[in-house]
């Protein structure tokens, strides 16, 4: 009888150890721990600097670090920028990353990362040059009496390296 409670026990222990791991494992590739790569076919800016268009790799800044430090880098490593993000939740995910810009005119604005199957992006609060650019479009815009759009947004897929 001893026997059999120990056995169960040991069957118990391994299932929810195994639980744990098919439940952690999807976690890895909803964050920033793998670093995406996107083509980004227009320049943009990022804290008020500038960024020409071409290929990224967004992800941690610190391997060990979680995602509330970001690292965006060009693909030959001569731009990069490290930046403080705040989380963001919605309810369902996409399958694959991406990038979401603001844009103002022909100014665009880094604003979100989402890693692949989140429901937990990343939200870059808006620069100085983005706030002056959201100015200036409201500006124009009630020179022409009409309404001041939103920013634009404007989305780019991206794939894991």
């Amino acid at each position: 009888m001893k026997k059999e409670a120990i056995k169960g026990l040991a069957k118990l222990g391994l299932l929810i150890a195994m639980t744990m791991i098919a439940v952690g494992t999807p976690a890895k590739a909803q964050s920033l721990e793998y670093k995406i790569t996107a083509n980004i076919p227009f320049d943009f800016t990022v804290a008020d600097k500038k960024f020409q268009a071409g290929e990224y790799s967004l992800g941690r800044s610190q391997p060990s670090s979680g995602d509330t430090l970001v690292r965006i880098s060009s693909k030959d490593g001569h731009a990069n920028i490290n930046r403080w993000t705040i989380p963001v939740e919605r309810l369902t995910s996409n399958d694959k990353a991406t990038l979401i810009f603001h844009r103002y005119g022909n100014k665009y604005f880094l604003f979100q990362v989402w890693p692949a199957g989140a429901s937990t992006g990343r939200l870059l609060p808006k620069s100085r040059a983005e706030r002056d650019a959201e100015r200036q479009a409201h500006d124009t815009m009630i020179g022409m009496a009409t309404k001041a759009p939103e920013a634009e947004s404007v989305t780019i897929v991206a794939n894991l390296p």
